[in-house]
Parts: structure tokens; sequence; C-alpha cells
């Protein structure tokens, strides 16, 4: 009975041994899977280099895993979805890849129509026009008011940081 008893207990005082579960991160246009994308990454920051609108930036050294990488904040920091993706285009280490369609879908947004000002009677209009995926967008005015096509909409923050609205009248979902 002693060695039943200890045998529990030592079972019982077992740490338990999951893996690690990495934080959502949004990376750069054609990131592999994020595990394969750490594996692959060097963080030359090529890929923030290539980017012209200076939507890509790297974790700090205090973050782990991943110090280093290249992460997007499209809240703040959105993707412009390039012509031939030039950050993936940089990407010697094929931690990045072209993407084969001209968008990326990073998620959605949604408007909340308590602060959005033309559903408050001014007229504005700054978030419109600016949809990656063009007049039929995710992203159109409806009667001068902005409205959201779920389907269409890729998230890539354009229409968060165009708002005049702080805080921003559009919230970004990532997927």
């Amino acid at each position: 009975m002693s060695d039943e008893l200890s045998r529990r207990d030592f079972l019982g005082r077992r740490p338990n041994k999951k893996l690690p579960v990495l934080p959502a991160r949004v990376r750069p246009p054609g990131a592999l899977p994020e595990r394969e994308f750490l594996a692959r990454c060097t963080g030359c920051m090529d890929c923030v280099q290539a980017c012209p609108h200076k939507a890509i930036h790297t974790l700090a050294a205090h973050v782990a895993p991943g110090a280093g990488t290249p992460v997007m904040v499209l809240a703040s920091r959105p993707c412009h979805m390039c012509e031939g993706f030039p950050c993936a285009a940089a990407c010697d280490e094929q931690a990045l890849a072209v993407p084969e369609t001209p968008v990326v879908r990073y998620g959605t947004v949604w408007i909340d129509t308590s602060v959005c000002l033309p559903y408050l009677g001014p007229e504005c209009g700054a978030c419109a026009g600016l949809c990656p995926k063009g007049a039929e967008g995710g992203l159109r005015l409806q009667r001068g008011r902005p409205s959201i096509d779920m389907d269409l909409c890729v998230g890539c923050g354009l229409c968060v940081t165009a708002c005049v609205v702080r805080p921003s009248a559009i919230e970004l979902i990532t997927v």
C-alpha cells in the first residue's frame, strides 16, 4: 500500500508537460505557418526594409519566441497589399512566399455606428475608396454611410487608420 501511495503522490506532483501555445501574431503577406515561419526566418529585416508603407516592424528582443521577426499591427500600420508583394519577394529565407492572389485575408472590420460620423448626421467618407479589393470591395458607402461586406473584407486596416474618429469607429477583427 505504501508503494501505491508514493506512486500516486509522485504522479500527482508531476508537472504538466503541454507544449507552449504561441501567441497569435499577424505576419507579413505570404508567411508560412507560425512554427515553420520561426524555423526559417533569420530576422534579416529584408521584408521590413522592402515595405514601402512601413507596415512591418519586428518583435522586441524580450519577446519570445520570435524576437526580431517581422510582425504587423494592422490597426495602426495597415497593409496596402502592394502589387507583387515586395515584402515577400525580398525574403531569401523563404519564410515568406509571394501570394498567388492580389490580396491576403487577415480578417474583417466592424463599424461602430454609434460613433461613426455618417450615422450621426454629418458627412465623412474618409474610409471610402481605400479597400484593396476596389469599388466592389469589403467597404462601400451606401447612402453616404460605410457598410462592410464581411465576405469581401480582407482586414488590411486601411479604413481603420483613415477613420477620423478617435478611437476609430472601425474595429479590426483578425482571423
